[in-house]
């Protein structure tokens, strides 16, 4: 094989491994911003709508276009009314500034509520931003589209899960029990601790 083509050969595999390691560069600082709908473990029954930047880089002048219109506060079971349209919050007004790993949690609504206002459609939100990539002059524009169906909650568990909400609740019936038992002139209480009788052998 002639020196030329060895040249050549090892001249391609440096530019391939340079591009690679930028690819990679790129990847490790990108800035990734998604929508999703995920339900509330504190409130049951409530369905928030996240938007996060899953990405390591900062983006900037994220905003966002929608399939449809959104609804805003749709909350209702089997007979909700008709929600109205979002008109405010990020999904609107967009985000200027949205660092690595930040979130917005948007509380949307309840099944029923959002059943009525979607129906079967999809809701699609893309959003678009900019990011300031190193080694190059200008931003790098992206755009990021996030599918969301409401069905894909239909028939899902939405029971109470706050546990740290129902202690607190029996802590305070409890509390609410001993302060009766001293209202009704009990000014002190007595707590015995007895042992079970011992078993004759």
């Amino acid at each position: 094989m002639s020196p030329e083509i060895l040249s050549l050969i090892a001249l391609l595999i440096a530019l391939t491994s340079t591009v690679i390691n930028y690819l990679l560069l790129r990847i490790q600082r990108d800035p990734e911003v998604i929508v999703c709908a995920i339900p509330d473990l504190q409130r049951s029954t409530i369905i928030n709508l996240i938007i996060e930047n899953t990405g390591k880089g900062v983006a900037q002048n994220v905003r966002f276009e929608c399939s449809r219109n959104i609804p805003a506060r749709a909350f209702g079971f089997e007979n909700a009314s008709e929600p109205k349209t979002m008109t405010d919050g990020p999904l609107i007004h967009g985000i200027p500034s949205f660092g690595a790993g930040e979130k917005r949690i948007i509380t949307w609504g309840q099944y029923g509520g959002l059943k009525k206002g979607l129906g079967d459609e999809v809701l699609d939100v893309t959003a678009i931003y900019f990011s300031k990539p190193p080694l190059r002059i200008g931003r790098q524009k992206h755009k990021t589209t996030s599918r969301i169906d409401l069905r894909s909650f239909e028939g899902t568990d939405a029971s109470e899960r706050n546990w740290e909400k129902k202690i607190a609740e029996q802590l305070e019936k409890i509390a609410n029990a001993l302060s009766q038992l001293t209202d009704a002139g009990q000014k002190s209480l007595k707590v015995s601790i007895t042992s079970p009788p011992e078993k004759d052998e």
